[in-house]
């Protein structure tokens, strides 16, 4: 039970968080329950997907030797782009044409508990399976960079739906989030020196660039003033 909870409250606490950071005009919680639940279901769908790869001989190991190269595949092409493809297809088919998605930080509120849904499944598998001390680390560092690549992503899908370049910017939400977990990853697989020393640098990067993107789209708010243009919204 112990384990369970450590796994869970991490992503818990963000969703809570974000969504109080929209203070201007909050998401319904029967959507941000959607959006936790459709990420955890995402993120169940892939493990199906590796584990009927597994089951047909086909490995899914990239890096058995240690290589740059292999950790590159490792990261990126088994972490990264899957489970960031995953997360921004479940925003595109549903969020992005939600009449709840008014306003420019809703982006982020949607994007983030998606990741946070996928990231807190991961986590029980995690820490139920390596104990405690698995559930500290991640719960600083794991779960809170999945938050971090959703926020970039709600950050590009606000502005591909109140601003111009609405394809570039969906591009956008999806390169964005590949190349920040991906990174991440590759900082840890690879196991050097150099790289293990560069991590921590860029990880409080990563947190200070969610935080500029957060302010950036609380600044803009269509409802920050209480004068809203109701038509332009709903366009």
């Amino acid at each position: 039970m112990l384990l369970l909870a450590l796994s869970l409250a991490p992503g818990l606490a963000l969703v809570i968080f974000i969504y109080l950071k929209d203070k201007y005009e909050r998401e319904p919680l029967k959507q941000i329950g959607k959006a936790f639940l459709y990420g955890a279901l995402s993120a169940v769908v892939l493990l199906i997907f590796w584990f009927i790869l597994k089951n047909l001989g086909i490995t899914t190991n990239s890096n058995p030797d240690g290589t740059l190269q292999g950790t590159l595949d490792l990261a990126f092409l088994e972490a990264a782009i899957p489970e960031e493809t995953l997360k921004w297809a479940v925003f595109l088919l549903y969020f992005y044409k939600l009449k709840d998605f008014n306003e420019w930080f809703d982006g982020i509120v949607y994007a983030s508990v998606i990741s946070l849904g996928f990231a807190t499944v991961e986590n029980v598998l995690y820490v139920v399976q390596s104990g405690v001390t698995t559930g500290i680390i991640r719960a600083l560092f794991a779960v809170p960079a999945h938050f971090m690549d959703g926020v970039t992503q709600g950050f590009f899908f606000s502005l591909a739906k109140f601003d111009k370049n609405k394809l570039i910017n969906i591009t956008l939400a999806l390169v964005s989030a590949i190349i920040l977990h991906g990174i991440y990853d590759f900082l840890l697989f690879a196991q050097m020196k150099i790289f293990l020393l560069l991590f921590l640098p860029y990880f409080f990067g990563m947190i200070i660039l969610t935080k500029k993107l957060i302010n950036k789209q609380l600044d803009k708010s269509q409802f920050k003033t209480g004068s809203v243009d109701v038509e332009k919204i709903e366009e």
